[in-house]
């Protein structure tokens, strides 16, 4: 199954199959289930892609119980967060269906911040991450109303919200960075440089998308976001270019006082 995916629409397929892996083998032999679905063969960001899934399935499998969903996690020995936020995510798809579906969640309400304020503490971080994907389908493409809703967040998560709200911007303007810029413009001055960093990131999900993330770049003119910019999509580009040649080819399409830069931390 990995092998025919690919990872369009943020590695869904990837989600998918291993929603399905553990419907069929339950979470018995988790372990061994791990090391064999995300080995170290893989890089960092497709690994973390995989525990990702295994969140998905470990929701889907429980019935949705989020609470026993998050302890199956903390089972793993590494990147439990990468299997939270895989929970959290396939919590949030549980709103899309209707209560006679095998994919309803009791775990979200009108409330666009439930259920983050209400789960433990060491799961809030991965929470909020996702939780303005929640807020979209309350409120649509209302991005005015999602950064409100991020700013009645609990303090320490502020970021992580507004960084979600990034990320949920750049899926709503693909190939539009210009679109992506002025709608980040919604966050508060001192939260609008996570929701670009989240929105660029988002547009560097796999090599294809390296132009509309260095446009994107391109087009800030503020000194410090365009920095952050940079530091975004030179450390995912580390992490999703599959070979060092293909690396220095991004990088030499970075602004020339950014190529440097990009080719050392990419080493």
């Amino acid at each position: 199954s990995f092998k025919l995916c690919s990872s369009e629409c943020h590695s869904g397929c990837y989600h998918g199959a291993t929603e399905a892996y553990f419907h069929d083998h339950g979470t018995a032999n988790l372990h061994k289930n791990i090391n064999l679905l995300c080995n170290s063969e893989l890089n960092g960001f497709f690994t973390h892609q995989c525990i990702h899934g295994i969140g998905h399935g470990l929701m889907a499998w429980t019935s949705y119980d989020l609470p026993e969903a998050l302890k199956s996690c903390d089972m793993l020995k590494e990147r439990r967060d990468s299997c939270w936020t895989g929970v959290f995510m396939e919590n949030i798809v549980g709103g899309l269906t209707n209560k006679k579906s095998d994919h309803f969640t009791k775990y979200l309400n009108d409330d666009p911040l439930f259920p983050c304020p209400s789960v433990e503490e060491k799961y809030k971080g991965s929470c909020y991450f996702l939780q303005t994907s929640r807020m979209i389908e309350l409120f649509g493409a209302d991005f005015s109303k999602v950064a409100s809703a991020c700013l009645k967040a609990e303090k320490p998560y502020l970021i992580s919200c507004f960084q979600s709200m990034g990320r949920d911007v750049g899926g709503s303007y693909r190939h539009d960075p210009q679109g992506a810029i002025t709608t980040c413009g919604n966050s508060p001055d001192k939260y609008r440089l996570y929701c670009l960093g989240g929105a660029v990131q988002d547009s560097l999900w796999d090599p294809s998308g390296q132009d509309d993330a260095l446009k994107f770049c391109l087009l800030l003119k503020n000194k410090e976001e365009k920095n952050y910019c940079y530091s975004v999509i030179f450390q995912r580009a580390a992490e999703v270019f599959e070979s060092k040649e293909d690396v220095k080819k991004f990088c030499l399409k970075a602004e020339a006082n950014y190529q440097q830069d990009c080719l050392e931390k990419t080493e």
